[in-house]
């Protein structure tokens, strides 16, 4: 309706517009007239004042038409892009197909709009990832929870934590320097990467050498099974560590915490509960992975030496 309106009054004002030239090109011509001896030139002007009117009236039509309501619709569409940028909308083939500078205008006015929503993608993708790692950061973290959280909670399935720390990272970063620890913890972003792939994995780097993982439907000994691969695989990449007495190549400490079926999970408190199982893998010796459960009738589970990743210990 807005834009039937606003070609309705457009039209108006070229109508009321003629009619003031009209009358006032009369008026013009009858006071001519008066003065002119003979009057003969300004009588030819009088009669010929309806067909110049008609003639403008129909030039404010096609300009209308043709040049005005094209632009109005451009302008909706601009509108529309900006308000509604996550719901890109083609640009109308009538517009985009002309062969005259109002179809020009429409092609490059949709290569603009296509152009600004890449960047603004780039530039939303670059907020929510770690620069280093390409893994995301903590408001990554924040917007996936958001969804993820609700999911599990519809679903009552299962919900699993990982805190992951690089087994003294800063003697490896003091004595092999900056760049060489950057390059570690970008090769340990990329097990991460392939070991957690489905789409609802939440794996982020919280800083310096932390990481996350949170992992929907995803019981305790799945979680477990995943967690020591990872950390197998972390140190297959021999990573040379001669500052560690874990071992001479880099390592991880891994903690796991699982929220049961149904249960109206905290994440808060999980990734509280999976920082400490952390601390009990560093308290026995790192290169680990203790797992857990939450929860009123949960057990927790002891940290499990490296060396024997299906040995399970529990305490009470």
């Amino acid at each position: 309706m807005p834009r039937i309106k606003n070609h309705l009054s457009t039209r108006t004002l070229g109508v009321l517009a003629g009619v003031w030239l009209c009358s006032s090109l009369a008026m013009s011509a009858a006071a001519w007239f008066t003065v002119t001896a003979g009057g003969t030139c300004a009588l030819a002007m009088l009669m010929a004042c309806p067909f110049g009117l008609c003639g403008l009236a129909a030039t404010l039509w096609l300009v209308d038409r043709w040049l005005l309501v094209p632009l109005r619709r451009l302008a909706d569409h601009a509108r529309f892009a900006h308000d509604f940028s996550d719901a890109p909308r083609e640009m109308p083939f009538d517009l985009s197909s002309r062969t005259d500078a109002v179809g020009l205008l429409a092609r490059q006015l949709q290569q603009l709009i296509e152009e600004s929503r890449s960047h603004n993608a780039a530039l939303l993708e670059q907020t929510l990832n770690d620069p280093l790692t390409g893994l995301g950061n903590r408001r990554m973290l924040e917007k996936r929870l958001d969804m993820l959280v609700p999911l599990s909670r519809r679903l009552s399935c299962t919900v699993s934590a990982m805190m992951i720390d690089v087994d003294h990272f800063k003697p490896f970063n003091d004595n092999y320097g900056h760049p060489a620890g950057d390059s570690c913890l970008v090769d340990i972003a990329g097990v991460l990467r392939d070991t957690f792939r489905r789409d609802t994995d939440v794996v982020v780097r919280l800083g310096g050498e932390e990481f996350l993982v949170l992992l929907i439907n995803t019981g305790k000994e799945e979680a477990w099974a995943l967690a020591d691969a990872m950390r197998g695989m972390i140190q297959a990449l021999g990573l040379p560590h001669e500052y560690s007495p874990v071992a001479p190549v880099v390592t991880v400490s891994v903690g796991v915490v699982t929220s049961p079926n149904g249960l109206l999970i905290d994440i808060d408190e999980m990734i509280a509960q999976a920082d400490q199982a952390l601390y009990d893998c560093k308290a026995h010796g790192r290169n680990r992975v203790a797992a857990r459960l939450i929860g009123a009738e949960a057990a927790s589970a002891g940290p499990i030496p490296a060396a024997e990743p299906r040995a399970r210990t529990s305490s009470g």
